[in-house]
């Protein structure tokens, strides 16, 4: 079963566009070099330009455990810690098929 997950963050604004480009340079990189990552998006808020919201799944917890171990996401983790001012990971469940519910 895939695992996706829901990080709400929110960046020092003097750090902000270093950070935006340390978070493409690892979506994009993660995306090409692990095959087990099957979504990484985020989306920068329109009224809070500080403010990420990052998804990402991935085929399963092995693929999770490889991500999280993996010298990129280390080196990410590493390089944004100074940056990020409030970080909140949410699991997010398996998806609901509401095609009957919402017309």
């Amino acid at each position: 079963m895939s695992e996706t997950f829901y990080v709400d963050l929110v960046i020092d604004p003097t750090q902000r566009e270093a950070f935006g480009a340390l978070l493409r340079d690892h979506a994009e990189g993660t995306l090409a070099e692990e095959v087990g990552c099957l979504r990484f998006d985020f989306f920068v808020d329109p009224r809070d330009p500080n403010h990420y919201a990052v998804f990402e799944t991935y085929a399963d917890a092995a693929a999770v455990d490889a991500h999280v171990s993996s010298a990129r996401f280390l080196r990410f983790d590493s390089a944004n810690q100074p940056m990020i001012t409030n970080k909140r990971i949410h699991s997010v469940g398996e998806e609901i098929d509401v095609s009957e519910i919402v017309k």
